[in-house]
């Protein structure tokens, strides 16, 4: 079955149209279903500009339907996928509020990384999002006693957020490799690594007054190492007693 707005029986006569070509001028012609055309005269690549890309957001076959989608597009496609895990992560912890918490700390940490590092933002965010989840039976206890909801595992979240395989194998490699504590080499499995170690650190900062140097050694990003130092720093600061004045 073909989704209406594809099915050549169901156009119009405006379903064949032309558009300008911004690097040359020229009139080319599209078809209400292509999602780009280059323009035969200089070989600019031009966007269909009454092309309806709303549902390519989230639809998982939007690939297959509309082939090579455009930049902008496939950088929605991504934010709506981390919103579904954000949301289904939130619903598995159900009223465990202290681990949201920190898993919301996870994800910022995250995010501050990658950029530095220039790791894959949806690999780095989703599998930062999971790292809160552990495998377990329906209804499992958190260590406070609260219920953290129905515990799932990260490939049933990922599949009932509609992720692709590719990027649902490589979340869930970075995740068994933060449980085994062989954490691959990459970006984004060292991304990872440290924001939950940065978490960490910020959480039980109080009662950490040595082995700076272990813990900030423990990280496996220059930017994670700065970002250990800067909370450590800040710490020494504040309990540095106020100066006379």
């Amino acid at each position: 079955m073909k989704c209406p707005g594809q099915d050549s029986r169901y156009w119009g006569p405006e379903a064949v149209f032309e558009a300008t070509c911004p690097g040359c001028g020229n009139r080319i012609e599209f078809f209400k279903d292509e999602s780009s055309r280059r323009c035969r005269k200089c070989g600019h690549k031009v966007l269909n500009p009454k092309m309806d890309f709303g549902c390519a957001a989230y639809c998982r076959f939007a690939d297959q339907c509309m082939g090579d989608l455009p930049p902008e597009l496939l950088a929605k496609r991504s934010d709506l996928l981390k919103d579904r895990v954000a949301a289904e992560v939130k619903k598995a912890l159900g009223l465990d509020f202290k681990r949201i918490g920190k898993t919301l700390k996870i994800v910022e940490y995250a995010e501050e990384l990658l950029r530095a590092e220039g790791a894959d933002s949806a690999s780095v965010i989703l599998a930062a999002y999971l790292s809160a989840v552990p495998e377990g039976p329906e209804n499992e206890k958190s260590a406070e006693g609260s219920s953290s909801g129905n515990i799932e595992s990260a490939g049933a979240i990922l599949a009932r957020a509609g992720a692709p395989a590719g990027l649902s194998a490589e979340v869930q490699g970075i995740l068994k490799s933060l449980k085994t504590g062989r954490v691959e080499q990459s970006a984004a499995s060292m991304c990872v690594h440290d924001a939950i170690r940065l978490a960490e650190i910020q959480e039980g900062l109080s009662d950490q007054s040595a082995g700076m140097t272990e813990v900030v050694e423990s990280l496996l990003t220059q930017s994670g190492r700065a970002i250990a130092s800067g909370l450590f720093l800040e710490k020494l600061s504040g309990d540095q007693p106020a100066a006379d004045a």
